[in-house]
């Protein structure tokens, strides 16, 4: 199965993304990704057998961390905007890059390699040619306290990707 970390995107917010994506509803070249499968990748693992996942749920749980803000704010697209294939919302925090150092460190045991970390949630899919001129004015959209992470599985389908949430693993609060 394909796996990676993510911070998942709660429903409210979700709501201001989609609205901060409507332009995008109609752009020549442009396909939506479905909201309920928004989210900020923190690692992306790839194939894992289920002792492996198992290694893996064992290795994130030992994390600790305390809620932390997102601020979506900019827009984008990978691997640039002249050729857009994943179209994207960023924006910062400092809480999410904290997060995904103690993943990657948490993961070592992989031998993933090490990727820079950059905050972004994929909104739209092009087969790189899209009108995404409007999109790229977008300014601040939303921003939530992050108050958990997941294990992802992903089944690739012929309509876009299936998301599945393995396993929550929830920020400690202060007492």
């Amino acid at each position: 199965m394909r796996v990676f970390v993510a911070i998942p995107v709660p429903p409210k917010a979700r709501e201001e993304v989609r609205k901060a994506c409507a332009c995008l509803q109609d752009a020549l070249g442009a396909r939506m990704v479905d909201p309920k499968n928004y989210h900020f990748t923190l690692k992306f693992i790839g194939e894992a057998g289920e002792e492996e996942a198992r290694r893996i749920e064992a290795a994130l749980e030992k994390i600790e961390f305390e809620p932390f803000e997102i601020v979506v704010e900019n827009a984008g697209a990978f691997p640039s905007a002249r050729v857009p294939r994943a179209i994207w919302l960023g924006g910062h925090s400092d809480g999410a890059a904290q997060l995904a150092q103690k993943v990657e460190e948490a993961l070592s045991f992989l031998n993933l390699p090490k990727e820079k970390f950059r905050l972004h949630l994929t909104v739209a899919r092009s087969k790189g040619i899209a009108d995404i001129e409007e999109f790229l004015k977008t300014g601040r959209v939303c921003s939530f306290e992050a108050g958990s992470f997941a294990l992802m599985k992903s089944t690739l389908a012929a309509h876009g990707a299936i998301y599945e949430t393995l396993r929550e693993f929830p920020a400690q609060r202060e007492a």
